[in-house]
């Protein structure tokens, strides 16, 4: 909630009522959007790009208009998240802060696999990202218990404040982004944080009028540029061939810092289209890394369905065979196999993967197959499993997951 202004009076009820006719109207447009009858989706994909809108204005709603007070952040999360392809194993948290105050980052780390601290601008819509601040867990000052502090800001540093815990930035608007990856979902305890300005100016609980035709006035416009820009990514690799085959992936590519990635990982991406009777068969030599993960997304770049269907497989849930080589179907039905990443019907969308510290960038291979023929491309390395196995499985899965968000 944004500080009041000089004179709370000088919005009238005029200008909140012509603010939120605009707010609503704005948003029917993303109907072209979501319901264009010249994009190549089914109605199952229009029905989810009218959710993905509302699911961004969900979270623009918790993170800047509940959490987004720049004196008095806080460290907002929001399930699901399904932005830019995001990952299942995460779990995001945002703030909104502006770097010529200074801010405290502190608490426990915990025991998740990754952390991850960024500041960067996030509204790659209009232009590039540029990130300020990109640091992981074995960057922070913890102490033997995993406790640290972290201060930013343009400067100059509080006093007391050591060489360890100050960062100098510049005095940018942008996004704290704090992303903890989990790859025991059971096990691993997530890291107890707070942010707090050291600067804080005392604000009104209450929203005034000027505060709400200014976020009225960009929060549609945001929504919709968002679902427009990734519907444009991800046909972006049908539009150059990148479809069931990671073969335009250099070795090398790296990080994806220009969309936000973080500086940690290597990424590759590529869209898959599978019939009902085919599935689609992925190979790849696991590389020596932190963190690991594949996982499926539809054509609005969102996470498919990870709690209830087994859409994504990470290194502590994967079977890699004994040669170092993780094999997986990518299907709609079961094919029995452990390593199954089910589409949970969506015929396209996204495969990504991530390598994170990885001494190496290993590309997949894929091989389309008819689903009627697919025991005769599966051999002993290609491990099974019982429908009673997959059962506890995606049971455990479901119970781990949602235990990440309290729910």
């Amino acid at each position: 909630m944004a500080a009041p202004p000089s004179d709370p009076g000088s919005t009238s009820e005029n200008d909140l009522r012509s603010a939120w006719h605009a707010f609503c109207d704005r948003l029917k447009d993303g109907a072209e959007i979501a319901l264009d009858p010249d994009r190549p989706i089914d109605d199952v994909d229009r029905a989810e790009g009218l959710r993905a809108m509302l699911r961004r204005l969900a979270n623009d709603t918790s993170r800047v208009l509940e959490g987004g007070d720049l004196d008095h952040p806080q460290l907002a999360c929001f399930h699901p998240f399904k932005n830019g392809q995001d990952n299942p194993d995460g779990l995001y948290q945002m703030s909104e802060v502006d770097l010529s105050r200074t801010y405290r980052l502190s608490g426990n780390i915990g025991t998740v696999c990754y952390l991850g601290v960024t500041a960067m601008t996030t509204n790659f819509a209009e232009r590039g990202i540029q990130q300020f601040l990109t640091l992981n867990g074995d960057d922070l000052p913890t102490d033997d218990d995993g406790y640290f502090e972290l201060v930013f800001g343009a400067g100059p540093p509080p006093a007391g404040v050591g060489d360890d815990s100050w960062f100098d930035l510049p005095p940018e608007r942008c996004t704290l982004i704090i992303r903890q990856f989990f790859s025991d979902w059971a096990s691993e305890i997530p890291a107890d944080l707070h942010l707090e300005c050291l600067e804080p100016v005392a604000v009104s609980g209450r929203m005034t009028p000027v505060a709400m035709v200014r976020h009225l006035g960009v929060a549609a416009e945001q929504v919709l540029d968002m679902t427009a820009f990734w519907a444009k990514f991800g046909g972006a690799h049908v539009a150059r061939g990148e479809v069931n085959s990671f073969d335009h992936v250099q070795a090398a590519q790296g990080a994806t810092t220009n969309l936000g990635g973080s500086v940690d990982q290597g990424y590759g991406q590529a869209w898959y289209r599978i019939a009902d009777d085919e599935a689609l068969l992925l190979e790849v030599e696991i590389p020596d890394c932190v963190y690991w993960g594949i996982q499926l997304g539809d054509v609005w770049y969102q996470s498919l369905d990870w709690w209830d269907h087994q859409s994504s497989l990470n290194g502590h849930q994967a079977v890699v065979s004994n040669d170092g080589v993780f094999r997986a179907v990518i299907s709609h039905r079961d094919p029995g196999i452990a390593n199954w990443l089910d589409t949970t019907g969506s015929t396209q969308g996204c495969i990504t993967y991530r390598w994170n510290q990885a001494d190496r960038q290993p590309v997949p291979t894929c091989t389309l197959v008819p689903i009627s023929s697919i025991d005769e491309h599966l051999d002993d390395r290609w491990i099974p499993i019982t429908p009673d196995q997959r059962a506890i499985v995606l049971r455990d899965r479901r119970r781990a997951a949602l235990r990440r968000f309290r729910r």
